[in-house]
């Protein structure tokens, strides 16, 4: 090999030593760069199994946060639905309780003997308005079981709060009862 290189000149000879030192130079640059891009991908390959479970468990939580989301907004839509149904409305109709109490009084059957009279109260710390309403009533025992019934069957919040037995007649059947009923407003 020594011959191949003596019959070069020297103009020949510096530019392959010249090509040798620049590929020896590449070779060692490009070693050392490419040594450490394999070690920084070998390190990145380690880190990817609990990388993906860190990801499955984010996504598992994303869709349990969306799932609370959702029950929380069909939640929402419920009472929404309840304030909509159940509630009287102060500002829309004020007299719709008292029409409520007109047809209960019809289907059940009974005698009211005083005047209705409306107790309003505000609840602290809600959105909601209380009406107590209280009569005196007289008629037989089925009469009361009637009312009781309506006052039960009835959609909206309205409920007996308390009956007091003011005079019962065993010979006839009649009763008569103090009743106290409640309902409530959205404010």
């Amino acid at each position: 090999m020594k011959e191949l290189f003596d019959h070069l000149e020297k103009k020949e000879r510096q530019i392959l030593v010249l090509f040798c030192v620049l590929l020896a130079a590449a070779l060692i640059f490009h070693s050392a760069f490419a040594l450490s891009k394999k070690k920084i991908y070998f390190r990145s390959a380690e880190f990817i199994p609990s990388q993906q479970k860190e990801y499955a468990k984010i996504v598992e939580s994303n869709r349990d946060a969306k799932m609370d989301w959702l029950l929380w907004d069909e939640a929402r839509q419920d009472i929404k639905k309840i304030e909509d149904t159940y509630f009287y409305k102060e500002d829309v109709n004020i007299n719709e309780l008292r029409l409520d109490l007109r047809k209960i009084f019809e289907k059940a059957e009974v005698r009211i003997i005083s005047d209705l009279i409306f107790d309003y109260q505000d609840m602290e710390g809600e959105d909601v308005k209380k009406v107590r309403v209280s009569f005196a009533t007289s008629g037989p025992y089925e009469a009361l079981k009637r009312l009781i019934h309506q006052v039960e069957i009835h959609p909206k919040f309205l409920a007996i709060e308390r009956i007091d037995f003011r005079d019962i007649d065993t010979q006839t059947g009649r009763i008569e009862l103090n009743i106290v009923l409640a309902g409530y407003y959205e404010k």
